[in-house]
């Protein structure tokens, strides 16, 4: 797992699905292993896109507070922001090599819009095909239920500095935030160990 370099990504968007609406902002934070222990680096990627679908949802965009005014004014053309994930993403695996990992806090939604937007403008996913979810991670690495994997919660379980709230869901502070939780649950020993069913034997000895 050491040759892993997981890109902990959050997105904020202008409603539940990619296609009938906007990926509004982009934000990553890399975690890698440095000696023993796992750790968010310093640098963030961040970054605002310009619409490209007819959907806002008020309740959506109210979450982020990012006017479509704005994301039409300021925003960049979308297949310009993937190419810059892209190039963060690459230039990060050059400096020591192994895996890029996507790892969203309920990846399913983050992964969703991301993976859609690579296919949209037919860009290679630098990310591949696969990603891991901080909230089963912390299911089983802390044997909680689901309804105990909000951010509010694990910042609790798991000693965190508490959240800014003058900065959340602003995508890079969230995706940083998600960091310190997956470098926390990487870096914690399993609740407990599984104990292996006994082997089963073949009358007169010998394993099945």
């Amino acid at each position: 797992m050491s040759r892993d370099v997981f890109f902990c990504v959050d997105i904020e968007a202008s409603g539940p699905v990619p296609a009938l609406y906007n990926m509004v902002s982009i934000g990553a934070v890399v975690v890698s292993k440095q000696e023993l222990r796992w750790v968010p680096e310093e640098e963030r990627f961040y970054i605002e896109l310009q619409p490209m679908a007819p959907g806002f949802d008020p309740g959506a965009m109210k979450v982020h507070g990012i006017t479509r005014e704005h994301l039409e004014a300021h925003g960049v053309p979308s297949d310009e922001a993937m190419r810059k994930l892209s190039a963060f993403v690459e230039a990060r695996l050059r400096k020591t090599g192994g895996r890029a990992v996507f790892v969203g806090h309920n990846a399913v939604f983050d992964w969703s819009y991301i993976s859609w937007y690579y296919e949209r403008y037919g860009l290679p996913n630098p990310f591949g095909y696969k990603a891991l979810d901080s909230k089963s991670l912390a299911m089983g690495r802390l044997g909680i239920g689901w309804s105990e994997t909000n951010k509010e919660r694990l910042e609790e379980l798991l000693y965190l500095p508490p959240q800014d709230k003058s900065q959340t869901h602003r995508a890079d502070y969230d995706a940083y935030y998600q960091a310190l939780i997956l470098s926390a649950l990487l870096n914690r020993k399993i609740v407990a160990s599984l104990t292996p069913p006994p082997l089963r034997t073949r009358p007169g000895g010998g394993r099945l």
